[in-house]
């Protein structure tokens, strides 16, 4: 690339009936001037789009490594989201589990607490039978027992009639000498024998 010094340092021949070279000398100092502004504009521009081209690669390379990062926490959000997932089915299948086994249990003491009850009540009927049966027995007793009172009431008047009966007849024997009647005494069994003269 032809550079300001270039211009500068550009000697011509010179012939007759040429140019003025002082206008020409003067005309390439104000392009020399104007190409000097353009160059060090061109060699600034230059520079700035290497430090921009820098700075795009390297925001280029930040863009990547965000690309990067953010690939990695989508798959890493996924796998957060699919382990939380099956976590959550885990802990479902779980709970579940422990429902169902805590209804069988409850179910296994409904059942058996019915068979208790059943077999309490199965006692408690026999119980009673028994209670009413022995209560029925003793009802039996009493009424013998009042039976044997009644018979032993009956006994006595009978006895009472006898004995009347019997100092009736001593009475009469001792008016009377026609017949003997035979004198009666109980005995040491609670009988009564004929009474020995």
């Amino acid at each position: 690339m032809l550079t300001p010094q270039d211009i500068r340092d550009r000697n011509f021949k010179r012939r007759m009936r040429g140019y003025d070279v002082d206008e020409v000398e003067e005309f390439l100092q104000d392009i020399c001037d104007d190409y000097e502004k353009l160059y060090k504009e061109n060699l600034t521009a230059r520079e700035r789009i290497g430090m921009l081209s820098d700075a795009v690669k390297q925001y280029k390379s930040m863009e990547d490594t965000l690309q990067n990062a953010l690939s990695v926490a989508q798959r890493s959000g996924e796998d957060v989201k699919k382990n939380a997932y099956g976590k959550a089915e885990n802990i479902i299948k779980d709970a579940e589990n422990q429902a169902a086994e805590i209804i069988n249990h409850a179910a296994g003491d409904v059942a058996r607490v019915t068979y208790q009850y059943e077999q309490m009540k199965r006692s408690v009927e026999v119980f009673r039978a028994k209670v009413v049966s022995l209560l029925n027995a003793q009802l039996d007793i009493i009424k013998d027992y009042s039976e044997i009172q009644i018979d032993e009431e009956t006994i006595q008047e009978a006895k009472a009639v006898y004995e009347k009966n019997l100092r009736s007849a001593e009475d009469k024997q001792s008016e009377q000498d026609t017949d003997e009647i035979p004198l009666v005494e109980k005995n040491e069994a609670g009988e009564y024998v004929a009474r020995e003269k």
